[in-house]
Parts: C-alpha cells; structure tokens; sequence
C-alpha cells in the first residue's frame, strides 16, 4: 500500500448555505444549485450526467484550480482544518492511503469493489473508475489516484466503512507528496 500527504495544505473554503460571494458566484454560475430542503448539489470535476453531488446546508465546499467546487462533509472539514482568517483554513497534513491502476489490490480496494461502491474500467481510459457517492455518479480517468481519507475496521480487523474520493492525476502530482516506505 502507498500513502501520500498532501503538501498545500493552506486552502480556501466556504460553508454552504452561509451566503459568501464565493456561494452566490457558483449559484450564478450553475455550478452549485440550492434546493428548498437545504441540500445543495454541487458539480464537481468528477460529478456526471445531470445530477450533481449532494450536499447539506454547513458543509464546506472548496474550489479546485479549474474553477469546479468540491464539497466536504462538515464533520469532516472541522476535524481536517484549522481556522486561520476570512474564508482561509489550514488542512491538517496526514499521511493517507492512495491506490493508483497498476497498483497491486488492497484491502481498502477490495472493500470498495466487493461492495459495489466501485467499479473499475481500465478499457475506457477517460471513465475507468466509476463510483456513486455523495447522490450521484462519479467518474474519474485511468491515470486519477485513490485517495482513502477514513478506513473504520471493526472488532474483528474487518473494513466496516472508508471514506474516499478520486483526485485528478496533475492535481495529485502538485498537491501531493508519495512518502517512502
């Protein structure tokens, strides 16, 4: 298994439903759409077709340098960052697990395709990981990293539950850091 860290760990975000000139941008944009019950659906890099992912007022969304927002489960956010000053936060830098195509299996891998939370499709190098999370589907290209956020084992050593996302291949390679083993 490798791991990785993420190296700029000074971002820039913003809690949905707050009301910042960020928000109101994506709003504009169509980029994030606001629902009656307090869901946003937010369409990121990795979001297809015409849903995007779901979202709740007070989770926190950044946006990635090809202007896409990415949202981030509150929970998570706030155990993740540190708050600095306006809308900038300091991201909590640990190492993470990551799986990349190529890469021999892992358990974490194994979990995620056993459980049908992904599929992987190396004949379609546009569309090879295929997962549906955060309400709806999500793809990511042949050369995008697994990056294996929170992994629960139960009392028998057993994954029960992972947290993880696809991230884009030159975003990891300016983003992160593989850390020797």
């Amino acid at each position: 298994m490798t791991f990785a860290i993420k190296t700029a760990t000074r971002v820039q975000a913003w809690e949905l439903g707050a009301g910042s000139d960020m928000e109101k941008e994506m709003l504009r944009n169509g980029k994030i759409i606001a629902h009656a019950d307090g869901t946003f659906e937010v369409f990121t890099k990795e979001a297809t077709g015409e849903k995007g992912q779901i979202a709740r007022g007070g989770d926190y969304f950044k946006v990635d340098e090809r202007g896409f927002p990415c949202p981030n489960r509150r929970e998570f956010f706030l155990q993740n960052h540190q708050y600095l000053e306006d809308d900038w936060f300091i991201q909590t830098a640990r190492p993470l697990k990551i799986w990349r195509l190529g890469d021999p299996e892992c358990r974490e891998l194994r979990f995620l395709l056993d459980k049908g939370l992904l599929s992987v499709h190396p004949e379609d190098p546009e569309h090879c990981f295929i997962s549906s999370q955060w309400g709806t589907t999500e793809t990511a290209a042949a050369d995008a990293v697994i990056v294996f956020y929170r992994v629960e084992v139960d009392s028998k050593g057993e994954i029960s539950e992972t947290d993880f996302n696809f991230v884009d291949a030159e975003y990891f390679s300016t983003h992160y850091q593989i850390i020797p083993t």
